[in-house]
């Protein structure tokens, strides 16, 4: 009985279920190889190529995958990198290991983004947000359960050999940045939720608060400097894309109402409750390596001689010291100062080659098959490209990505086509920030799943003209 209810079903349904099945497999992952089965810990890291191959042939199959243009044009972008990525390699066994290593840590989950682009209508999208809202709850419950078991707790598998930094929770996953990612996937499903509501009753502004309470708890006990900013961002632009609307005056203040003044109460409230939690994460403002940057080798001695960002600079510093160079800026703001660093590309620029040390040579796994560490840039992704594509091709990469993000911002910010912004603006931040500074390119975990998917939800939000009520 339940073969012939698959096999009834189209295609197209078929695949929708198997992209959410993996989305949720994504976060069992995690659970597998942290609780359950820890043995097989690097078998299991690998299953999902299984499952992807599985889904992805079958898309072949009905032709879900090249049928739209934009996923056209992505894949002749691939072609390209693949090129350039190759010429580092000397392709004996090992190195032809290496480049598809090194390949799948690009491009693993680029054919999921097509496949919902090809599948996704904009109700599924609704569906599946709302969906998530229900994963809030429990996420609470456990990482509030982690931040105060002890290290060595079963609960709290996974952090001494896999986290750097054991006091803050990594809740499914296998270390703590996969962990930020998700939270941050799921503000965004709960302000995109929010924002295309056509009717807020006292029901939905009761269960509105609860949800807003249990995401600021979370974000407070992640203690990452990461989740504020998203947030904040996300806010603002939720703020600004209500302001705008076309919606009824009732509407749209108590939208506003649950984004200006639910949000900021409940994040103090969990700040009193979590103070110990909230503390820490104010300590690591500005507490990054800064002398390691590029940016700071390159430049700690180049002075700032711009007097309206000298004095926009010292407004948010309570001393009253002055910023005269890249080294007193990096010094009081060296988070700042780290994504600057990660924008700002020009200096790997002399320390690569004209074609690079071939596609992820920077990472783990190829470091690990070629018995040896070609470079090590971490979670500055736009260097490490640098450094694998080499300054000609890695260049161009870099800036057509920025320049990608830039139109994809300015057609949603202008576009009159584009009617359902109330529901797709947080998700245009996430993917944004997730690709120009994000590190997609060096992992096959679930922070590279994530960026696809959501873009994914971004560009099928636009298949359909048509507003999300």
């Amino acid at each position: 009985m339940y073969l012939n209810n698959i096999t009834s079903k189209k295609p197209k349904q078929i695949l929708k279920e198997l992209v959410i099945f993996f989305y949720i497999y994504m976060i069992l992952e995690g659970i597998l190889r942290k609780w359950l089965i820890p043995t097989l810990n690097k078998e299991i890291y690998f299953l999902k190529d299984f499952f992807l191959i599985c889904i992805y042939s079958y898309a072949f199959k009905h032709k879900f995958l090249f049928d739209k243009k934009i996923s056209k044009i992505f894949t002749i972008i691939i072609i390209f990198i693949l090129f350039f990525g190759a010429i580092g390699y000397n392709f004996n066994k090992i190195e032809v290991l290496s480049f598809i290593a090194g390949s799948r840590s690009y491009f693993l989950f680029v054919p999921l983004f097509f496949i919902i682009i090809h599948t996704f209508s904009i109700e599924d999208i609704k569906k599946f947000v709302k969906i998530n809202l229900y994963f809030i709850l429990p996420y609470y419950i456990l990482v509030l359960f982690q931040t105060y078991s002890p290290y060595d707790d079963y609960i709290n598998s996974g952090y001494k050999s896999l986290v750097q930094n054991p006091e803050r929770p990594s809740a499914y996953f296998t270390y703590i940045t996969q962990n930020t990612y998700y939270f941050l996937f799921l503000i965004t499903s709960y302000y995109s939720y929010l924002n295309c509501q056509s009717s807020l009753g006292k029901k939905k502004l009761f269960l509105s608060g609860v949800l807003i309470f249990l995401l600021m708890g979370i974000m407070i006990l992640l203690k990452s400097r990461a989740v504020y900013v998203y947030t904040f961002a996300i806010i603002f632009y939720s703020t600004y894309i209500n302001l705008v609307s076309n919606e009824n005056k009732s509407l749209k203040f108590k939208k506003l109402i649950i984004i200006l003044v639910f949000t900021p109460i409940f994040f103090i409230v969990n700040t009193s409750l979590f103070e110990k939690q909230y503390k820490f994460s104010a300590e690591r403002i500005n507490k990054d390596d800064y002398k390691s940057l590029s940016l700071f080798k390159e430049y700690s001695e180049n002075e700032i001689k711009n007097n309206f960002i000298i004095r926009i600079l010292e407004k948010f510093d309570d001393t009253d010291n002055t910023y005269s160079s890249v080294r007193d800026f990096c010094s009081k703001n060296s988070s700042i100062c780290r994504v600057i660093n990660e924008i700002y590309f020009v200096p790997t620029l002399k320390y690569s080659s004209l074609f690079g040390e071939g596609i992820g040579a920077g990472t783990s796994m190829v470091a690990h098959l070629r018995d040896n560490q070609q470079f090590h840039l971490g979670e500055a992704e736009n260097h490490r490209v640098i450094g694998e594509l080499g300054y000609l091709f890695g260049t161009i990469l870099v800036l057509l990505k920025y320049l990608f993000f830039i139109f994809l911002n300015l057609k949603f910010f202008f576009s009159k086509k584009i009617t359902n912004k109330l529901f797709l603006f947080p998700f245009l931040i996430f993917v944004t920030v997730t690709f120009l500074i994000g590190p997609i390119t060096y992992t096959t975990s679930f922070i590279s799943f994530i960026c696809w998917f959501a873009l994914g939800i971004l560009f099928a939000s636009t298949n359909e003209n048509k507003n999300i009520s």
